[in-house]
């Protein structure tokens, strides 16, 4: 389960000379973290492009709540989603209304394509999530997004790989689909099993990735 999804940065696209008709439409909105921007049902139908910080985008059912992505600068999503949208910083959008954009990207081909393959990212990632809630357990689910966050953003060091996690418990637990005491009693029973080191808040040290990928069978 991964949170980071695209592989482009539309921030930097739109610094291009010939999207400069574009840049002028969007409307620049700021938020403070940890606020609901976005929900189910919002009348607001628009399409924003993360300028600074990070959202996260997830689904909610009765007490539950669902991670479909953690947005972060360059990023683009739209709000006519049954998706809730949540800021986890201090975070500035770029936002147009998703008819007014609809038509840019008729008159911009190349900007088309770039957006619709990060739509179907997105999309392919919704369906990755599906399966893994449906098929794997928590911890399955928290194991893999450890690996995945480790080979896209850890650092080797003496002793393993190194990687922080910019994600308060509750955030991970989100993630993962699950309560912020369970994600916890897992980690400890990593720990525990000497597949992962918590050096301080957010740290984690993998010895080595193969005993992680193993746990708990290993």
């Amino acid at each position: 389960m991964k949170t980071d999804l695209f592989s482009v940065d539309l921030i930097k696209e739109l610094q291009k000379s010939e999207y400069g008709a574009v840049r002028e439409e969007f409307t620049e909105i700021a938020f403070p973290r940890n606020v609901l921007i976005f929900q189910s049902a919002d009348p607001a139908d628009l399409v924003f492009i993360v300028k600074k910080g990070r959202v996260r985008v997830y689904l909610a059912f009765e007490d539950k709540e669902f991670s479909l992505a953690i947005l972060k600068k360059g990023d683009i999503y739209s709000t006519h989603t049954r998706a809730f949208v949540a800021t986890l910083d201090d975070t500035v959008l770029l936002t147009m209304p998703t008819v007014k954009f609809h038509r840019f990207m008729t008159f911009h081909p190349i900007f088309s394509r770039t957006v619709m393959g990060i739509f179907g990212e997105l999309l392919k990632q919704s369906f990755s999530i599906i399966a893994s809630l449906v098929f794997k357990d928590v911890t399955q689910r928290l194991v893999e997004f450890l690996l995945h966050e480790a080979r896209s953003h850890g650092r080797s060091v003496d002793g393993g790989i190194s990687l922080v996690v910019d994600l308060t418990m509750e955030q991970l637990a989100a993630v993962v689909g699950a309560s912020r005491q369970t994600v916890s009693t897992i980690i400890n029973e990593m720990v525990k099993a000497g597949v992962i080191v918590k050096p301080g808040r957010g740290e984690f040290l993998l010895p080595k990735l193969e005993l992680l990928q193993a746990f708990p069978q290993g």
